[in-house]
């Protein structure tokens, strides 16, 4: 008897503890997401300010916007890779935490010269570079989190519960950034003051948060390397794997044409139809309403077996799109199709990020997903600049349409290759 009830308390003292494990890893999730959804919220008003003040309040033409759209990118191109190394060498969350008070302390500095003065092209790219150099420190480190942040349920579940955590993350990054574009929407009743004040508000919140996720033991002293070594490392380690060598080439493709147009493009679009700062927070509230419907239905069905195969489709989509856009819709049809680009913006982003999550392996993880970023948003720094020059001397439908173009192109050069296409994610019950 003695012994039936030292084990019947053996196993409620593990009940006991596998729940309170349980609850403090939920309590570590919703920290991680709420985190991570307020530097989207602040983000999802950055898309919309800076672009809008060039326009409106500085009155630059369109190859300036091109440049001040790239100044927050091209920092990716320098920065980046160092931010992953760092990411890899110290506590991923100390590090997204100081980019976020990074981001705060940029905000604020804008509003102090506001305050003053209306800023003129030279302070509105030096504002770019320093949002595009904290950013380039807090991605791959925030993204890291991604596995010491999931529910015990979903990491026993193994490659198909990462991706259901991938896509929870991508779910708070979208609906932040729709609630940060719903406030943008008030520029003009509000003042750019007090929109600025809520981002550095809600950049200091997210890191608290980001900082509550640090672990209280580390690893001992490492190995001392430079980081070019280390980035090297992570560069061989992703070349090595063929599926993510091809998604890293297909991603930077997509930030150079996609995300390059619609960064300029888009803006351009909105002053065209002269509806103001509203509509174009509209359009953009339009393409985040498609990502959050996209995410939510991919939490209910799951990605399935084959992301390779889907984020082939997603290109196919976006070329359907880009040239659909470039035959000059209504407002109200630029609006639809912006929602379905959104659609399938966030199946090919959360499918992509899915796989870079269960390819790269655990050391060198921050490293890759670095360079997973690098060739996305480095090359979107590119590609803004491009639209900016084939804007300035040709119709902004005629940029989108060669767009379109290109990306049917990419399309079949990469259903030949089939190596990202063939990609399949095991299963484990």
């Amino acid at each position: 008897m003695a012994g039936r009830r030292s084990e019947r308390s053996i196993v409620i003292s593990r009940t006991q503890a596998t729940r309170l494990a349980k609850g403090t890893m939920t309590a570590r999730l919703s920290r991680f997401l709420l985190g991570y959804g307020g530097t989207a919220l602040a983000t999802g008003l950055q898309v919309i300010l800076l672009p809008w003040i060039a326009i409106t309040v500085v009155d630059l033409p369109a190859l300036h916007l091109g440049w001040v759209q790239a100044s927050v990118l091209l920092p990716n191109l320098v920065f980046l890779l160092f931010g992953g190394v760092l990411a890899d060498r110290r506590d991923p969350a100390l590090v997204a935490g100081l980019a976020c008070l990074g981001l705060a302390l940029c905000h604020s500095a804008l509003l102090l010269y506001f305050s003053y003065r209306v800023p003129e092209l030279p302070v509105l790219l030096l504002y770019g570079i320093s949002l595009g150099t904290c950013t380039a420190f807090l991605q791959p480190a925030r993204d890291n989190l991604v596995h010491r942040s999931a529910h015990p349920a979903e990491t026993r579940s193994g490659h198909s519960g990462v991706q259901h955590t991938v896509t929870w993350m991508m779910l708070a990054q979208y609906g932040g950034q729709a609630i940060g574009m719903l406030l943008a929407s008030r520029f003009d009743q509000w003042g750019l003051e007090r929109l600025l004040s809520i981002q550095v508000s809600v950049l200091l919140v997210a890191a608290v948060l980001l900082f509550s996720l640090r672990l209280s033991s580390r690893e001992g002293p490492r190995r001392r390397q430079l980081p070019l070594t280390l980035i090297v490392e992570g560069m061989t380690q992703a070349w090595q794997r063929p599926a993510l060598r091809e998604l890293i080439a297909l991603v930077a493709f997509n930030g150079f044409v996609h995300i390059g147009v619609f960064l300029v493009v888009l803006p351009l679009l909105a002053e065209d139809y002269g509806r103001g700062a509203s509509y174009y927070a509209t359009l953009q509230l339009a393409f985040i309403a498609g990502t959050v419907i996209a995410t939510v239905t991919m939490l209910r069905r799951g990605q399935g077996q084959e992301p390779g195969r889907g984020i082939l489709m997603c290109l196919l989509y976006s070329a359907a799109l880009l040239v659909a856009i470039s035959f000059g819709p209504t407002p109200l049809g630029l609006l639809v199709l912006c929602a379905l680009w959104g659609v399938v913006a966030a199946a090919s982003a959360a499918l992509g990020r899915a796989v870079v999550q269960i390819l790269a392996p655990e050391e060198y993880r921050s490293r890759i997903i670095s360079i997973y970023q690098l060739a996305l948003f480095g090359s979107a720094a590119l590609g803004a600049l491009a639209a900016g020059v084939v804007s300035e001397y040709a119709a902004p439908f005629t940029t989108l349409r060669w767009a379109g173009i290109a990306s049917l192109l990419a399309f079949a050069v990469l259903l030949l290759s089939g190596d990202l296409r063939r990609y399949r994610v095991e299963s484990h019950d």
